[in-house]
């Protein structure tokens, strides 16, 4: 694949994701009551916004169209954390984590393929796998489950959240 091409993949499905965590935190902060909890949230929302920001500037700045997806990814990350905030405590934090693993994944593998290729991409992929950390521990300190419920709910967000990653990167 051509690195322009690739370029366009990355910046792509990372505003789509962005947008994604973006709706997932506001899903799960019209439910949440707990003043503690949503505090956090919030603040893992603005970083959010702030990558979202980013990305936003890149699609104008390298000439990228955003994924057609975008709309189902909205509503759909919405539903997913409010979902996950009507589950309780545990699946709220369980939801960033599984998200936040897949993500710091993703990000990692995009900063390997473009060291030497686009240095400055590079550099904001390797920060924003690293703010992802941030959330994934933070989520963690939550016990966000060992049981089968959590588990597999864990199981289902990371794998809806890899093919949410893969449609994005295409379409």
């Amino acid at each position: 694949m051509k690195t322009r091409k690739k370029i366009e993949e990355i910046i792509r499905v990372d505003l789509a994701g962005e947008k994604g965590a973006i709706g997932i935190y506001k899903g799960q902060l019209a439910i949440i009551k707990n003043k503690s909890l949503s505090l956090e949230i919030r603040n893992m929302l603005k970083k959010e916004e702030e990558h979202y920001r980013k990305f936003s500037e890149l699609l104008v700045k390298y000439r990228v169209r955003p994924t057609i997806l975008d709309p189902i990814w909205e509503k759909g990350a919405f539903g997913l954390g409010l979902l996950s905030a009507i589950l309780g405590k545990k699946a709220t934090m369980a939801c960033t984590e599984a998200v936040e693993e897949v993500i710091i994944d993703h990000y990692e593998n995009q900063a390997k393929y473009l060291k030497g290729k686009d240095n400055y991409l590079e550099k904001i992929t390797k920060k924003f796998a690293d703010d992802e950390k941030d959330h994934m521990l933070q989520a963690k300190n939550y016990d966000t489950g060992s049981d089968v419920f959590h588990k597999v709910f864990k199981l289902s967000v990371k794998s809806l959240s890899k093919f949410a990653i893969k449609l994005s990167e295409k379409i």
